[in-house]
């Protein structure tokens, strides 16, 4: 087997961005009453998409004003550096994630990045109000983005490595083929018994897959050639 054969499915908020860009910008221009809401995503009452939907309502803001607001957060130092090892390896990645596709594309501009893929929810105005839609929802999934449907997919049977920090990404945690974990994303792993590799920047997961492809022992090499677990959503 190739051991470039892999897919790699990065999160974005409080993973690729040092803050959570969704979570800051409910909380600067929403409205009281989303609080509520994210008290029932995080206790597993409601998913993310329905929890997102109704912070989104409570936001009377114009989305330029908004981006505005984004062009003050940025990424980790060493990101881009990640993301180049990636391309010179021939390693397929995309950043998957569960927050909204115009700030993501806007703070990697900002940033200089262009080109990556990128699987999120949709933010757009329709007669003057803030609308979300989910192009990457599943129908038997309640989150925003299905990051373990839209992994499987596009890692098409190759093993999935999963770069993450929290919530969003539980569930697709418990069917990579590897997890690198830093926030609440580790504390699940422990919960659960799922092998995942603590990092605080991306220089370390860089050393880390480098570490992977190059010299693997018996260990590292079940976690190049386990395959992404494709349960029938």
């Amino acid at each position: 087997m190739n051991r470039t054969d892999i897919y790699v499915s990065i999160d974005f908020d409080g993973t690729i961005t040092e803050k959570d860009i969704t979570d800051a910008i409910i909380q600067r221009f929403a409205r009281p009453g989303w609080e509520e809401a994210e008290r029932l995503w995080e206790e597993g009452k409601i998913g993310s998409k329905e929890c997102l939907s109704a912070q989104i309502a409570l936001v009377d803001a114009p989305l330029a004003d908004i981006i505005e607001y984004v062009d003050s957060f940025s990424i980790d130092a060493g990101f881009k550096d990640f993301i180049r090892f990636l391309m010179r390896s021939n390693i397929r990645f995309g950043i998957i994630s569960d927050g909204f596709d115009v700030f993501i594309k806007r703070i990697l501009t900002n940033e200089g990045i262009s080109g990556i893929p990128v699987y999120a929810n949709r933010l757009y105005v329709e007669n003057g109000s803030l609308k979300t839609s989910y192009p990457y929802a599943s129908r038997n999934c309640s989150s925003g983005v299905c990051k373990a449907e839209v992994a499987a997919t596009l890692g098409d049977g190759s093993p999935v490595i999963h770069v993450g920090d929290g919530r969003s990404d539980f569930c697709i945690s418990e069917r990579a083929s590897l997890v690198y974990s830093k926030g609440k994303l580790t504390g699940f792993c422990r919960e659960n018994g799922i092998p995942h590799i603590e990092f605080t920047r991306f220089g370390e997961i860089r050393k880390s897959v480098a570490e992977l492809i190059s010299s693997p022992s018996p260990a590292r090499e079940h976690a190049l050639t386990a395959p992404f677990f494709n349960e029938a959503w």
